[in-house]
């Protein structure tokens, strides 16, 4: 019997996807009218989310089953969450189109890269707090919790914790300025 050709994967890992991307795919291809049938998928694929989560396709995700999202949450098209570890969004988190979170990452040195066969993966959580926007385009790395409140502006990469009601941008992602009253009216 010939081997099953795993391309770098090991076959436990492998097995796991294979579900979770069949999944993925009929999100994605689900018409934008059925609704129900949507949070239904969302419901099976993700840890945790509610009727009212919204995640515009394309969305993909490696394992979902580390994804959980509060009430009102809503992600424009083209979101990725590389789920090796848990991913946490509070309520109400408003995410941008083209948005990366990266729970995973590899080893720096080429030679720890490719060990025994597979690609060793290193992990950390991401967390989100309330009443977040995250902006266009923007990457949030491994281990940073984003809090409550705050805004990260277009285009940023998040490398490091960003403290509750904040605006924050750049690449790499640093405070800009506290949210104030004066911002109650800047539409």
């Amino acid at each position: 019997m010939e081997k099953e050709f795993l391309g770098g994967y090991t076959a436990g890992w492998w097995n796991a996807a294979k579900k979770n991307r069949e999944l993925v795919r009929r999100y994605n291809t689900t018409d934008p009218q059925q609704l129900r049938e949507k949070y239904l998928l969302l419901k099976e694929l993700l840890a945790q989310s509610d009727e009212q989560t919204l995640i515009e396709p394309p969305f993909y995700c490696d394992d979902g089953k580390n994804i959980k999202v509060g009430k009102n949450f809503y992600a424009n098209y083209n979101l990725v969450i590389l789920d090796a570890d848990k991913v946490t969004f509070g309520d109400r988190v408003v995410i941008g189109p083209n948005v990366t979170f990266c729970a995973a990452a590899h080893p720096i040195h080429p030679e720890s890269r490719f060990h025994e066969g597979a690609f060793p993966v290193l992990t950390a959580p991401i967390t989100v707090g309330d009443d977040v926007w995250i902006g266009a385009n923007v990457t949030v790395l491994m281990g940073v919790t984003i809090g409550s409140g705050s805004v990260i502006g277009a285009g940023s990469v998040v490398t490091r914790d960003v403290p509750p009601g904040v605006v924050a941008v750049g690449s790499p992602c640093r405070v800009l300025r506290e949210i104030n009253d004066q911002d109650r009216h800047e539409w």
